[in-house]
């Protein structure tokens, strides 16, 4: 009996958990139906989203980076520069096992120290060679950190597109835009862009941890990607708005379905539309200064760039944006031929 009780507990917080992630169809549907009601018709049935693209699998999208090395004799002048240590930890058993952002970072801290050391040499045949040397490694930079966001698990699963809303108090968010802020910076570094700067691997980890089992990002594009759904079937439907009668007689109903809006849609939807527009409009810049794809990798990730990781041109940002202007223009027509002023 007692294991019947808990099995019922759960699976109604469970069922709880779900209609609180799917706040936005619901508001929907209670909208609809309340305009539906005034105008004596049925509300639609709002049907699922469409799926979205995916990001592609990592053997399409990682590259290939040749491996610059030295003789003896030359490793050996790395010494002068404090730098034969990294080396040896990077040529280590452990070392040639780390992950992508592990490698990244190493060739940031190796890049680093080259800059360092030719600051502060005064020899002339070392100094032509550790320039030589940067200048053979410093192009290889921007394909390590493109190794990195498309190698790593933890960014891979943020990048996936997911099937469900964000939660409604929006957790995840914070540490989804504190890593991405870094992935952006490491690739102005790598690039070339910002001056390079020591790079706490502590830092790093912690920041790439707060990515772990956090599927914000793609829940955020699911709930842009819902919402524009639901805002086109809304459209589609409000079209009954143009053939409404606005004469004395269709006065009362007309200021019926003026409220309905206000208090369905203004107060229980649009609030939730701009804290999803408002979370994307500052992550957009950094997915897209993080996902700068290699000239060899472009086409492999057009889609997702252009639906995704294009900053506010994103595909997906796009069409919510002009979703919500068509629904706003459909309610500010009607109230104008009706000869009504928002409520």
């Amino acid at each position: 009996m007692n294991g019947s009780i808990i099995a019922i507990l759960l699976a109604c917080l469970w069922l709880t958990g779900c209609n609180d992630r799917q706040a936005l169809k619901p508001a929907f549907d209670t909208y609809l139906s309340r305009v539906a009601n005034v105008l004596g018709v049925d509300a639609p049935s709002l049907g699922e989203p469409p799926p979205l693209p995916t990001l592609p699998a990592q053997r399409r999208l990682q590259l290939p980076q040749p491996r610059v090395s030295a003789g003896l004799l030359d490793t050996l002048k790395l010494g002068e520069c404090r730098l034969l240590g990294l080396v040896s930890e990077h040529n280590s058993p452990i070392g040639k096992s780390q992950n992508a952002g592990a490698v990244l970072l190493y060739h940031l801290h190796f890049q680093q120290g080259l800059e360092d050391c030719l600051a502060q040499s005064h020899d002339d045949e070392l100094h032509a060679w550790l320039a030589a040397l940067q200048q053979q490694k410093a192009p290889l930079l921007p394909g390590y950190h493109w190794n990195m966001m498309v190698a790593e698990p933890e960014i891979r699963a943020a990048l996936t597109p997911r099937q469900r809303p964000v939660p409604p108090d929006h957790r995840g968010f914070q540490s989804t835009l504190h890593a991405f802020a870094l992935f952006a910076d490491l690739q102005r570094q790598a690039a070339g862009h910002l001056s390079l700067k020591g790079i706490d691997a502590t830092e790093f980890n912690s920041r790439l941890g707060g990515l772990y089992n956090n599927h914000y990002l793609g829940e955020l594009y699911y709930s842009l990607h819902s919402a524009a759904h639901y805002l086109q079937q809304s459209l589609d439907f409000l079209q009954r708005l143009t053939q409404f009668d606005c004469d004395p007689a269709g006065q009362a109903d007309a200021e019926r379905l003026r409220n309905a809006m206000e208090h369905y849609y203004i107060k229980d939807i649009q609030g939730q539309l701009s804290e999803l527009d408002r979370r994307f409009v500052q992550l957009a810049p950094l997915l897209a200064q993080s996902l700068s794809a290699p000239t060899e990798r472009y086409s492999a990730m057009a889609e997702y760039r252009n639906w995704y990781a294009s900053g506010l041109e994103s595909q997906i940002y796009v069409r919510y944006r002009r979703l919500t202007l068509e629904h706003a223009r459909a309610w500010q027509d009607f109230l104008r031929r009706c000869n009504l002023s928002p409520g």
